[in-house]
C-alpha cells in the first residue's frame, strides 16, 4: 500500500513538473516601447540603426537630415503660417525624436546653440553599460533633446550602450557593412 501511494505521489509530482516546464516562456519579450525616432545626418548612421534594431528589438524611425528634409520642413512650416527660420526648421525636424546622431560638427554646434545637449558624462551616468572611451567609434555625436522634452529613455539607454559596444565597434572596423 505504501508503495502504491509513493508511486502515485511520484507520478503526480512528475506531471506537475512537466506542467510547470511547459507553461514557462523563455523567449525574450523585447522592449516595452519599441518605437524610437532618431535624426541622423549621414546615410551610414541610418544603416547602422538597422543593426541596432536587429540587436535590441527597438524599431527606429530614422529621419535623414539633409537639404531635401530641411526644405520640405520649411515649406510645411510656412504653409501652416509658422516661422520657417533655420532654427525653427531644425527644431521642427526633431519633434518627437529621442536623440540625434550627427557627424557634421557645424550641425552639432547649431543644435547645441538651440538648447540640445551634448554630454558624454551624462550618458555615462544614464546607463552603466555606456563606454565613454568608445563614444566616437562610429564617428557620430549623440545629441540629446533639450531638458523637458519627452523621450523614450529606455531606447536612449539601449542606443547609447549599443553605440559604444562590440557590435558598433565591428561596424566601425568594417565600414563596408554600412553601405
Amino acid at each position: 500500500m505504501k508503495r502504491i501511494c509513493l508511486y502515485g505521489l511520484s507520478i503526480i509530482l512528475l506531471f506537475a513538473a512537466i506542467g510547470c516546464a511547459c507553461g514557462r516562456n523563455n523567449a525574450p519579450t523585447g522592449p516595452e516601447n519599441p518605437n524610437v525616432t532618431v535624426v541622423v545626418d549621414d546615410p551610414a548612421a541610418k544603416n547602422a540603426l538597422a543593426y541596432f534594431q536587429a540587436h535590441t528589438g527597438y524599431l527606429p524611425t530614422v529621419v535623414l537630415l539633409n537639404d531635401e528634409t530641411l526644405q520640405k520642413t520649411a515649406e510645411d512650416l510656412a504653409a501652416r503660417g509658422e516661422s520657417a527660420e533655420r532654427a525653427d526648421v531644425l527644431k521642427a525636424i526633431c519633434t518627437g525624436a529621442t536623440c540625434l546622431l550627427l557627424k557634421d560638427e557645424a550641425l552639432v554646434q547649431e543644435y547645441e546653440a538651440l538648447g540640445f545637449v551634448i554630454d558624454n558624462e551624462a550618458l555615462r551616468t544614464l546607463t552603466a553599460s555606456y563606454r565613454i572611451e568608445n563614444a566616437d567609434q562610429l564617428g557620430v555625436t549623440v545629441v540629446q533633446m533639450p531638458s523637458g522634452s519627452e523621450t523614450n529613455l529606455d531606447a536612449l539607454k539601449a542606443l547609447v550602450s549599443w553605440l559604444t559596444g562590440a557590435e558598433a565597434k565591428h561596424l566601425a572596423d568594417n565600414p563596408d557593412l554600412l553601405k
